[in-house]
């Protein structure tokens, strides 16, 4: 058994304790190793990548030129083995921050992915990087049309804090290939830590408001009785009965129901977290070029 095959093996035992050793060992040979190749791999331009924001966006203060760091949420596959673990760090740059208005509910970042640093430390700039494009002048010409720039499309208000929260779910696809040092890929494997659920917390903030103290009710008007007239006896004469002359029962006028009190608001709201509804390619007019709800991938 290969270093690399001993120490997957000892985790899957750590990741499975109930299951036998013939199940562990069976997973462990199954599990893809990094991308069969003597010295180098290359991923193919239009790879999707699937990412975790790790730090989060904010809306007062986000600009273009920030930096924005997210995580593998799942490995890159290339043929049978991994060619970009899950839990490999990227890193990238805002190009533009458009806020939600009054009138529409929607924001979107543009940011142009520019590196993957992987857990031993290997360092992988993306084509259209800026840093390597001014160490390699004859790349420069190439490296607009090469840039990985995402339009992310987020459902927020006027009323949060935030344009992405910790945790957020974005897409990144690479506009161009991208070479990868396969030992380098077989090193960080096994030092890649997956981004486990409940890890990232909201950093969503409830904030003071000035609050409404509510309204009292009214009350009713009780019923208004009007007396009736009592009868009237008028004696007869000798021999002749006595005349009665009958009264008027009461009128009621109905009164008017009570209404009822408002309740006051709170002195604090907390704003649901923003949603990312799309990831986008786009090139340097900022055209998208294609568009897919994060939900359905």
């Amino acid at each position: 058994m290969r270093p690399f095959e001993s120490i997957l093996f000892s985790a899957l035992l750590f990741i499975f304790p109930t299951c036998s050793l013939a199940a562990a060992q069976q997973a462990a040979a199954s599990q893809p190793s990094a991308a069969d190749a003597s010295t180098s791999i290359t991923l193919s331009a239009g790879t999707e990548v699937e990412l975790l924001v790790t730090r989060p966006v904010w809306t007062l203060t986000a600009k273009a030129g920030d930096v924005i760091y997210a995580q593998t949420s799942f490995p890159v596959v290339l043929g049978m083995g991994i060619a970009i673990p899950a839990g490999t760090y990227v890193e990238g740059t805002i190009e533009s921050v458009t806020r939600p208005t009054r009138r529409t509910n929607h924001a979107e970042i543009d940011v142009r992915f520019t590196k993957f640093i992987f857990a031993n430390g290997y360092v992988v700039p993306l084509p259209g990087d800026p840093a390597t494009a001014a160490a390699t002048p004859e790349a420069g010409a190439q490296s607009e049309a090469a840039e990985t720039l995402i339009a992310i499309t987020i459902q927020v208000t006027t009323a949060n804090d935030l344009l992405l929260d910790n945790g957020a779910d974005i897409e990144m696809t690479l506009a161009a290939p991208l070479a990868l040092d396969a030992e380098q890929i077989r090193q960080a494997i096994p030092l890649s830590r997956l981004p486990q659920p409940g890890q990232f917390k909201s950093a969503t903030q409830c904030r003071n408001i000035p609050g409404s103290p509510g309204s009292p009710g009214t009350p009713g008007t009780s019923d208004t009785v009007i007396p009736g007239t009592p009868s009237t006896t008028i004696p007869g004469g000798p021999g002749m009965p006595d005349t009665v002359i009958p009264g008027t029962s009461p009128t009621v006028i109905p009164g008017t129901p009570g209404t009822s009190g408002t309740p006051g608001t709170p002195d604090y709201i907390c704003p649901p977290a923003p949603m990312v509804i799309s990831c986008a390619p786009v090139v340097k007019n900022k055209q998208p070029l294609t568009s897919k709800p994060v939900a359905a991938r």
